[in-house]
């Protein structure tokens, strides 16, 4: 079996000579300074994509090698039903070899946790623990607060990941979006504390993902800035929301209610219209995103995309449980409805607290013409800025938006211009306690 050193410069995987010749590959070490972050997956196979090339692989037992699939590169060596670890680099474009390590090692959950540990260490002058706190209902979250030197009463921010199975850092299973990891770091630079956490049902957080509504999501957010202002220390006068995609949705929600009270109020990529409205415009980019050839297939067959999904939306509204199954497989029915119902406007209204909205002019999921709405609704400072060649991951792309590229623009790092305005904005609109 395959095994991980981790030392202050780098991380080694060290292969069997059968591993070494079944894949074709000797022992890969990547240098600390390529590796975005690590974490131990229950089943590897389920986070393997696209072709082995070259590589062995036995179904539902064995798989070694090299996988390349979607713009990612991966190198495997991972046993069926054994959990594992992953170590995501900053892709090919920064030098690594691979986009991600997937391995089964001995006492993965140790392992990733040294990864985790050296990263920390190597982001002088700002401390890191984990939080918990409950939300309204009990339900118990997890979290980390980032607190650079000069901090530790203010100013500091909740950071709201976007809709999915999101952990604190912003990171699905299978695509690691890493916002909220940026943004805790690009705060820090400027001076600011933060905490960031994960979704309910999620990683470490208690709750169950599935029957979460976005009513729930808004009041996790809440809870987080009320432990932020109390247990945390941090000044009430000097705490902001920042909220990416949903998150964007909740901070607005938090923005209006006078009981949460944020000093400011930063959007990525937040909408200015019902949440069915939304969906309806994502379901127009997807279609207008698809190759030309397949477009051509789905009107020889006579299939419309967005029918299709009008429908689906539709069958949602009309449910009443918590899940419901589309396409096979379930779906958190109770947070669609809530989302379908969810209207910005009279929130953005009610919002006296200076805003700062930001969206790409490559977003495929919120309409960046949404911005001018916003600075029309929302009655006090307003910021907005849309940005050229923006997507909705907050990585830049010249080539025309589409979802199928996001695979691709993750092995980028968030984009410095954009972390740099809400740092510097967020520093700038919050006073110290």
């Amino acid at each position: 079996m395959a095994e991980i050193s981790v030392s202050a410069s780098e991380v080694r995987l060290a292969l069997s000579r059968f591993e070494k010749f079944a894949g074709l590959h000797g022992d890969v070490a990547v240098p600390m300074p390529l590796i975005r972050g690590a974490e131990v997956i229950a089943d590897p196979f389920a986070n393997i994509r696209g072709v082995r090339a070259p590589g062995l692989g036995i179904p539902r037992r064995l798989c070694i090698g090299t996988w390349r699939g979607r713009g990612v590169r991966s190198f495997v060596a991972a046993r069926s039903g054994v959990p594992a670890i992953r170590v995501r680099t900053l892709g090919r474009g920064s030098g690594a070899e691979f986009d991600e390590l997937i391995v089964t090692v001995p006492d993965a959950v140790r392992v990733a946790a040294q990864i985790r540990d050296v990263l920390d260490v190597e982001r002088v002058g700002v401390p890191e623990h984990e939080v918990r706190f409950r939300s309204g209902d009990g339900t118990v979250l997890t979290g980390t607060v980032t607190v650079p030197a000069g901090a530790e009463g203010g100013p500091a921010a909740v950071i709201l990941t976007g809709s999915g199975r999101l952990d604190r850092d912003g990171d699905h299973a299978k695509l690691p979006i890493g916002v909220s990891r940026a943004l805790a770091d690009a705060l820090a630079e400027k001076g600011v504390a933060s905490l960031r956490y994960d979704k309910r049902g999620v990683a470490h957080s208690g709750g169950n993902y599935l029957s979460a509504g976005l009513s729930d999501n808004i009041a996790d957010a809440a809870a987080a800035v009320d432990w932020l202002g109390t247990t945390g220390g941090f000044g009430r006068n000097s705490i902001a929301v920042i909220g990416h995609s949903e998150g964007a949705c909740l901070a607005v929600a938090l923005g209006a209610d006078r009981g949460v009270d944020p000093a400011a109020v930063v959007l990525l990529a937040c909408p200015a219209v019902t949440g069915r409205q939304v969906l309806q415009w994502q379901s127009g980019k997807a279609v207008d995103g698809l190759p030309a050839p397949v477009r051509a297939v789905l009107r020889a067959l006579r299939i419309d995309v967005k029918e299709r999904q009008r429908a689906a939306l539709e069958k949602l509204s009309r449910s009443t449980t918590d899940t419901a199954r589309m396409g096979g497989r379930r779906v958190n029915a109770r947070w669609f409805r809530e989302f379908l119902d969810f209207d910005p406007k009279p929130l953005l209204r009610e919002n006296p607290a200076p805003v700062l909205a930001i969206t790409g002019a490559k977003d495929v999921q919120v309409d960046p013409a949404d911005l001018t709405a916003i600075a029309e609704l929302v009655p006090g400072q307003v910021d907005t800025v849309r940005v050229p060649d923006l997507t909705h991951l907050i990585r830049r792309d010249t080539a025309p938006p589409s979802l199928r590229a996001y695979r691709r623009l993750v092995r980028d790092a968030v984009d410095p211009e954009v972390l740099s305005l809400v740092a510097d904005w967020t520093a700038g609109h919050l006073r110290r306690a």
